[in-house]
């Protein structure tokens, strides 16, 4: 199986199960032409240096964590070290302590994609250290000779490199180090106890702490400190940043106590200010949500204005939508829409799986069939595109499996509408893994 043929058998199975994929999505992306341009650009200013926050506005439906799929894919593809962050109970945006260690946990890679990735950006950085002393100096790590020479240029430019992480915490350099010396001196427990610390376990013991020279721990107070160390970090070994997508923000308005839930939009409140005045380089921040969540004026963003103010669309007479503005409103589906994705549904199913999909259902049976979906839903058919697909799926399976001549009386059956609601009635949510 070639690649191509392998990245459209698994964009089909996740269609079939009526999930996003996590991969592939530049093959039957439709439609938003102008949003994709515009993450894109958003990814370049974060590898040049830049900063931003954007939040995505749509009904349910309407291509959020499809867009966050994407840029997920695309900050790979570019480079970057990407975390997706499921916002809730254990991820309660109001505690940022609490969404620092869910983002180190949540670390991905472009060759890390399956599993978390935060102690392979450490060794990874530990590596080229001791790779680039050997060669600029004609080292070997292995001759025992000059190992203590190996080691002594290993502590002098481990402290030049780590001096640039000091101003933003002091200990977060020490664990490194110790994580560092730990490893040499094959002390388990205290590399262990280095790396809980830096991705914000607050339950290393003292005696642990003590010995890496690290006072406290990750708190509400230094974990904006910590996220910036980290991006830095992430820069200086080679990536090209640090991109954070917060999956379920629609849950903050779910959040009971006022306090609390003005402190998660103050923190978002926070995120935009510093990186529009360029702090948290070569990072970038997506949030998505439904229309209540920025316009309910009693839990949602409206209700906190100094966040409010920063998002509300701009009132004038510009008839087009601002793509460079802060929040990104998403329209849903429509028939053209849904008739174009459908054409690349039915030829990545051809690819997947080696067979002639288009002459199976031509084109005006494939119109027959969106016709006959958008005449049962109504109104409400821009909010079926994942259940759409899913039913289309299943019936692209059965042509692959019978004669082509049965194609009319398949679609004559049409699209279960049960099904596409089903499936729509279950929110979509981001994979971890490809």
């Amino acid at each position: 199986m070639d690649t191509e043929q392998f990245i459209c058998e698994h964009l089909v199975r996740a269609l079939k199960s009526g999930l996003i994929p996590s991969c592939g999505l530049d093959r039957i992306a439709v439609g938003r032409e102008e949003e994709l341009k515009q993450l894109r650009t958003d990814l370049e200013f974060s590898r040049n240096g830049g900063a931003w926050v954007r939040c995505l506005r749509g009904d349910y439906g309407a291509g959020k964590t499809f867009l966050c799929s994407f840029l997920r894919e695309e900050a790979w593809r570019r480079g970057f070290v990407v975390a997706a962050v499921d916002l809730g109970r254990d991820a309660p945006l109001h505690r940022f302590e609490a969404i620092y260690h869910r983002i180190m946990e949540g670390m991905r890679t472009d060759h890390f994609r399956e599993v978390p990735a935060f102690e392979f950006i450490v060794q990874e950085w530990l590596f080229n250290l001791e790779r680039e002393i050997q060669r600029s100096m004609a080292l070997n790590s292995l001759n025992l000779e000059r190992r203590g020479e190996f080691s002594t240029l290993i502590a002098r430019r481990l402290s030049e490199q780590l001096a640039s992480l000091r101003i933003y915490d002091s200990s977060f350099a020490n664990a490194l180090r110790g994580y560092y010396e730990a490893l040499q001196q094959g002390n388990e427990a205290v590399a262990l106890a280095a790396v809980g610390w830096l991705k914000g376990d607050s339950n290393v013991p003292a005696e642990l702490r003590q010995e890496l020279q690290i006072r406290g721990s990750v708190d509400k107070d230094n974990a904006f400190n910590f996220l910036q160390a980290m991006a830095a970090l992430v820069v200086h070994i080679g990536y090209a940043g640090l991109i954070v997508i917060f999956d379920e923000a629609e849950s903050i308005r779910g959040i009971s106590r006022p306090d609390s839930r003005n402190a998660a939009y103050e923190n978002i409140r926070f995120l935009m200010d510093k990186t529009a005045q360029g702090e948290f380089a070569h990072c970038g921040f997506i949030l998505a949500g439904t229309a209540d969540l920025f316009d309910d004026e009693l839990r949602g963003v409206a209700s906190y204005q100094a966040l409010y103010n920063r998002l509300k669309p701009e009132l004038g007479r510009r008839r087009m939508q601002d793509f460079r503005h802060p929040l990104m409103a998403l329209a849903g589906f429509d028939h053209t829409k849904l008739y174009e994705v459908a054409l690349r549904v039915r030829r990545v199913h051809g690819i997947a799986y080696g067979w002639d999909a288009i002459k199976s259902l031509p084109d005006e049976l494939l119109k027959q069939l969106i016709d006959q979906t958008t005449a049962r839903f109504g109104d409400k058919f821009v909010m079926v595109p994942r259940g759409f697909l899913k039913a289309f799926v299943d019936i692209l399976d059965e042509l692959a499996r019978n004669s082509p001549s049965l194609a009319v009386d398949i679609l004559a059956t049409g699209i279960n509408v049960d099904c596409i609601e089903a499936v729509e009635r279950e929110e979509a949510h981001l994979l971890n893994h490809a």
